[in-house]
Parts: C-alpha cells; sequence; structure tokens
C-alpha cells in the first residue's frame, strides 16, 4: 500500500494520529511534519516550512489542511491577519506536489458561545452576540431587497473585524475551489465547522456548494459539516483511488427519521452528511442487499445535552436498545459493520457502549466513532470502514491495527468524553461552557485523575479484550481537558 504525506490542521490526536490510524488499518502509512512545524493551540505552525516539507516529501499521494499550508493552522486562520497574497505564495507548493493532491479548506465558524480560546480575543465579552448577529445576517439574506441590517449590541470595530476576516477566508475558499477547477487538486473537501441552521458560515459554504455544482466539480469537490476528521476521510479517498476499488457501502439506522435530523451544530440533516462524506472517502452508498459493509448511525436525539457542554444524567435507553438490536442483527448476519454516534454531541452514548459490550458486541465492529460533531463521528467511522474495505480487497487488511483503532475510540469517545470528562470537571469545578486550562504544576495530578477514571470505566466495560490504556501514557496536548492523548498497550487477555 501507498505512503501519504500528510499536513494536518493542528497536532491534536484526532488530526495529526487518526489518519495513520486508518491508513494502518489497510496497510499503509502516514508521513507527518516534524512536531515543530506545526501548530498547536493558539501557537501558528511554520507555513515556509511546511511548504517546503510538502515539496520533498516524495510521498505517493498528500493529504493537506489548506489552512495549516496557507496560514499555520485552522486556528492561526482565525487569528492572523495576512493579506490573501501571502497564503497563495505557499499554496504554490501544491503545484510542486508529484502525487495527487487530496485536500480541504474549512469555512469560517462563528461558536454562540463567549470564549476566546480558539478565536479573536473579543470573543470573551461579545461571542454568542457574534453568533446571533452572524444567524441574523444569514436571515436577511431572504427578506426582501433593501432589508435594513440586523440590529446588534456588538461594537461597530468589532462587526468589521468579524466580517473582514470572513471575507478573506471566503475568498481564499473561492481560490481553492478553482484550484480543484483547474486540476491542482484532485479532491477538496469543503468542511463546515461549527455551525447552525442560521449563520454567515452557512451562507458560505452554500455558496462555495453552489459554484462547485457551476463548474461541475461532482465529487472532486464535496461539501458537509466537519472539520477535524477531514485528514482522516482523504486518506482513505487516497487508498481507494489507489486501489482503483470503490467500497460499496449501505446506510442503516434503527430509527424510521433518524438520517432526516439535524445534529447540533450542523446545518443539514445527518442523512446528507453521511451521502457527502462518503463521496469525500471514495465510497458509493448502495442498497444493503448489494454493500460491502454497513455503517450503522445511532442518530441525534431532542434537546441540548452535549457530553462537553451540558453533559446529562443519563439518556434515553430505548434509542439505544433499538441501535444495538440493529448492529447484533447485522453482525449475526455475517456482516461487516461500523458504527457511528451521533445521539449527541462531544461523545458517545453510555447506553449503546455498555449495551453493546455485554455480549462481547463491540469488540466485533469494523469501526466505531462518537466524537464531537456529527460530522466529526461520521467522516472517522466512515473512513475506518473505507479502509477496512480496501485492506480486504488488497489483501493488506491489519486486523490487530483495526482493533488498536476501534479501542481507540472507544476509550476517546465513550470511556473519556461521556464518562471521565464530566466527572472530572465536577470534580476541578471547570465551566464546561468555555475551555479551561490546567497549569503545569497541576498537570501530573490531573493526568493521574484522569488515568484512573478510564482503566475505572474501560475495566468494567471490557469492550475489547487484551487491550487497555497505558500506564503513565495520559498526556493533555493543550493543556486543558477538552481533549486527551493515550498509548494502548496489550494485557495478554485473550478475547
Amino acid at each position: 500500500m501507498i505512503r501519504v504525506a500528510l499536513v494536518p490542521l493542528d497536532d491534536r490526536p484526532v488530526c495529526r494520529v487518526l489518519p495513520a490510524m486508518v491508513a494502518a488499518v489497510a496497510g499503509a502509512t502516514v508521513a507527518t511534519p516534524p512536531a515543530a512545524l506545526l501548530p498547536a493551540g493558539r501557537r501558528a505552525g511554520d507555513p515556509d516550512r511546511l511548504a517546503d516539507w510538502l515539496r520533498g516529501t516524495g510521498a505517493d499521494a498528500a493529504v493537506v489542511a489548506l489552512e495549516t499550508l496557507g496560514h499555520g493552522g485552522l486556528i492561526a486562520s482565525r487569528l492572523h491577519d495576512e493579506p490573501v497574497s501571502a497564503v497563495l505564495g505557499r499554496w504554490a507548493a501544491l503545484r510542486d506536489v508529484a502525487g495527487p493532491v487530496h485536500a480541504s479548506t474549512v469555512v469560517q465558524r462563528t461558536p454562540d458561545a463567549d470564549d476566546a480560546g480558539e478565536e479573536p480575543d473579543y470573543w470573551a465579552t461579545h461571542g454568542r452576540a457574534l453568533h446571533a448577529y452572524s444567524a441574523a445576517l444569514h436571515r436577511a439574506l431572504d427578506a426582501a431587497d433593501g432589508a435594513p441590517s440586523p440590529r446588534t449590541d456588538v461594537p461597530a470595530g468589532v462587526r468589521l473585524d468579524f466580517l473582514r476576516r470572513r471575507q478573506r477566508n471566503h475568498t481564499l475558499n473561492q481560490v481553492a475551489v478553482s484550484l480543484a477547477a483547474e486540476g491542482v487538486l484532485d479532491t477538496l473537501v469543503v468542511g463546515a465547522d461549527d455551525t447552525a441552521l442560521a449563520a454567515v458560515g452557512t451562507a458560505e459554504w452554500r455558496w462555495l456548494r453552489t459554484w462547485a455544482g457551476w463548474l461541475e466539480l461532482g465529487d472532486r469537490v464535496p461539501a458537509h459539516p466537519g472539520a477535524d476528521e477531514i485528514g482522516a476521510v482523504l486518506v482513505a479517498r487516497a487508498l481507494v483511488a489507489t486501489a482503483g476499488h470503490a467500497p460499496r457501502l449501505a446506510v442503516a439506522c434503527a430509527e424510521p427519521d433518524g438520517l432526516s435530523r439535524v445534529a447540533r451544530y450542523e446545518p443539514v440533516p445527518i442523512g446528507a452528511g453521511v451521502a457527502s462524506q462518503a463521496a469525500a472517502a471514495g465510497a458509493v452508498l448502495v442498497d444493503p442487499a448489494d454493500a460491502d459493509a454497513v455503517l450503522v448511525v445511532h442518530p441525534p436525539q431532542a434537546g441540548t445535552a452535549d457530553w462537553a457542554t451540558a453533559p446529562p444524567e443519563d439518556t434515553d435507553p430505548a434509542p439505544a436498545a433499538r441501535t444495538a438490536a440493529l448492529v447484533r442483527d447485522l453482525l449475526g448476519q455475517g456482516r461487516t459493520v461500523a458504527l457511528a454516534d451521533c445521539a449527541l454531541g462531544n461523545g458517545a452514548d453510555p447506553r449503546l457502549v455498555a449495551d453493546l459490550a455485554a455480549d462481547g458486541s463491540l469488540a466485533r465492529l469494523a469501526g466505531f466513532a462518537g466524537w464531537n460533531t456529527a460530522g466529526n463521528t461520521l467522516g472517522s467511522a466512515l473512513a475506518t470502514l473505507v479502509a477496512y474495505q480496501i485492506g480486504k480487497v488488497c489483501g493488506t487488511l491489519d486486523e490487530a491495527a483495526a482493533r488498536r483503532l476501534l479501542a481507540h475510540r472507544l476509550v476517546d469517545d465513550h470511556v473519556w468524553m461521556s464518562y471521565a470528562r464530566p466527572r472530572l470537571r465536577r470534580e476541578l469545578g471547570t465551566d464546561p461552557t468555555r475551555h479551561d486550562h490546567v497549569a503545569p504544576a497541576d498537570t501530573p495530578a490531573v493526568t493521574a485523575r484522569v488515568a484512573a477514571l478510564l482503566d475505572e470505566r474501560w475495566t468494567a466495560l471490557r469492550p475489547v479484550p487484551g487491550l487497555r490504556v497505558a500506564t503513565d501514557s495520559v498526556t493533555l496536548p493543550w493543556q486543558r481537558t477538552y481533549e486527551i492523548d493515550f498509548a494502548l498497550e496489550e494485557t495478554g487477555e485473550q478475547s
């Protein structure tokens, strides 16, 4: 299999490590730039040296986050004031890559939070108001000509800076679409990061989709909600292109209206996201009778519960039971199954995980995801399923790598996000609606507590026998409790 050069959105595990874990399932490898060149939190990467690295990598294909190559990272693209010409100068390196280039660009987000952790400083006091203003601007597009600008208490200078940054990034996104039309980019995924039904970003995203349609770019420029998962999705697409085989996948949901529901943070029904994510990964959606494998979707549940910002005391047992029954039925038919848990934002449904762990069904899955937004979950689950099928077709399937990726996602998406993280935050007394900061002096105690909570839940569930979180391996990549990193180790226990 191939060697893929990856320029990720940043150095977080889901952006930098997950694509390599997906590739390993099919027996492929991923090369990433030296850590010093990559962005970390609000510290930008080194885009000029990243461009040099990309030119000299010699890989069979490249997967490139255009924000990192042009600005030094996704967060840098929101914070920095570099002109369009400087970014385009760095993008010139895309023309010097020998193999196919699969790229991504992300429509700038407008989060509904007074939190400047990943935004300009004024977001700390005007974030929610800007989100409301953004929604009002979008709604005004549907009003009669000459409709007055929406009223807002956001100061004029903040409004100007907010829209000026968006206009610059929209210009760059238009150029990215033109690079795909020119053939410089073999693929361009247009992601919509942390958006809503009404938002300036949703309008921009739809304009980009319209231009891609007018240019007749088809599946070469899919557009859908998501961002952090796109690296893994495009690695899967690179595997498909090399193998010359598009896996035939079916989508199954236990709820009759499940795929028509709109998940929190997203602007379209989840079924539309599935279709576009599958196209981005190089798969073809077919009827179950004709499918090589099946993606089961645990659909969004009503309400505002969210495992990061508003963790619930419990989840509805009935939908979890129905999804678990569907998974068991498909596994009983001998089908290859991956599970995308989109019930709530920012973590997996504990009831669903426990139900499937009880009889060993979790360990029989080809893939699992249940993290952050529905787009993040769907894309990474589909990427894993595609890599699994490519490995089977090419005779390079690494079952051990697939098992480790399954265990890794279960640790991260449930054991951490929907079990340990809410408990830790309550113990620390941190506000879950804002990104926190763990001081270096406090880090050893915090990571030790995280490890203890992970071990407690993993031991109780035993979802993938023979693996566990390695002792002393837990770290906080960005010195906050939102995400963790860890390593897995073998226990010698038999499956």
